[in-house]
């Protein structure tokens, strides 16, 4: 089908709230996730207590969309509710709900594929990565390889703008933040003391020392990388791609075609995608971010109808170790992704016509 132009009231219809749904998602993700989490203090196996771990990590991923979707206000029409269950879902990923708020709607969504701006795994430029210093060169080249992939999003993202947020220009130090920095605080106190309590209770005469390692490695520890590298997946496979295109940063937000030429449909399969709340229809949520999760497969499907079905990837190892290989720089000036070894030539003719 020829590409048309999407129009975000074409979507209104699929922005219809339910707020009991809603809060039975939440409801479901917290208990199971609290589960996971007792089962991985008390389990004796070691194979055991690191399958709930995962499991808990992977209950915190649900837990954030649930809070994404409140960050948005779609998770109900009541601010105050959505105020209050989007904090309570991101108490177990620390984070502040007031700076998600902040650095997801009025960064990510306003400024979508802009170079620089955009905190959705931006690309360098040739041109900035042949200014940049071995250092910084080496640094973006890791995170940019399967095995830096991971940990973007703990050590670019959640680190600087999340935990230790005080260096950073935007967004001021309200007091809204700071009270919602000191509540992630208090929970990772609470949570610790908590599950070193449960630990040590279980384990009958063990030691607190014992308990505590138990209570920070396999209550905390595990499950929080492991929702960081779901977090960090998301951002990648749904913002780059070989033919996603990304953009100078105009000082102007982007348009609805802007923000689709940067955005990924990645399909994944059904059971997984059902159980990730369709968080990965994600070219319907940036037309229209009032579509609450359980609404975007058809509000997706509308959207393909329209673009005929532009920018839709099934998701495959094959796939992602060639958008990995293909997309680590970005040249503006031919709107094209392209690698490190084309900027290597680049800097040789550069310092032969020097």
């Amino acid at each position: 089908m020829a590409h048309r132009s999407i129009d975000r009231m074409a979507l209104a219809p699929f922005s219809r709230r339910s707020v009991w749904r809603s809060l039975a998602y939440l409801a479901a993700d917290l208990a199971v996730y609290a589960a996971f989490v007792y089962g991985a203090l008390v389990a004796d196996a070691l194979w055991l207590k690191l399958l709930f771990a995962f499991g808990a990590g992977t209950m915190i991923s649900l837990t954030a969309i649930a809070g994404h979707d409140a960050g948005h206000q779609s998770f109900s029409g009541s601010k105050i509710l959505n105020r209050i269950c989007g904090t309570i879902a991101f108490l177990p990923a620390l984070h502040p709900f007031a700076l998600w708020e902040h650095h997801h709607n009025r960064v990510h969504h306003r400024f979508t594929a802009q170079i620089g701006v955009d905190n959705a795994f931006s690309p360098m430029t040739v041109d900035a990565y042949l200014a940049a210093s071995p250092q910084r060169r080496a640094y973006y080249r890791f995170l940019r390889s399967l095995w830096g992939q991971p940990v973007f999003y703990l050590v670019d993202v959640w680190a600087p703008q999340m935990l230790l947020p005080f260096t950073q220009r935007t967004p001021a130090m309200s007091s809204r933040v700071w009270l919602d920095l000191f509540l992630v605080y208090a929970y990772f106190v609470l949570f610790i003391t908590a599950c070193t309590f449960v630990s040590l209770s279980v384990a009958g005469g063990g030691s607190i020392w014992n308990a505590a390692v138990n209570a920070l490695v396999f209550g905390f520890a595990i499950p929080f990388l492991i929702w960081n590298v779901f977090i960090s997946f998301l951002s990648i496979v749904q913002h780059t791609g070989p033919d996603v295109r990304w953009m100078m940063p105009t000082g102007l937000p982007s348009t609805v075609e802007q923000s689709m030429a940067g955005t990924v449909h990645v399909v994944l399969p059904e059971w997984v995608d059902r159980l990730f709340h369709r968080i990965m229809q994600h070219q319907a949520h940036h037309v229209h971010v009032g579509i609450p999760l359980q609404e975007l497969k058809a509000a997706q499907e509308a959207v393909e109808d329209v673009n005929g079905g532009r920018l839709v990837q099934v998701w495959t190892p094959s796939y992602h170790l060639q958008l990995t290989r293909a997309c680590q720089l970005y040249d503006p000036r031919y709107n094209r992704w392209c690698r490190f070894a084309d900027a290597a030539r680049e800097q040789t003719v550069q310092d032969a016509a020097a």
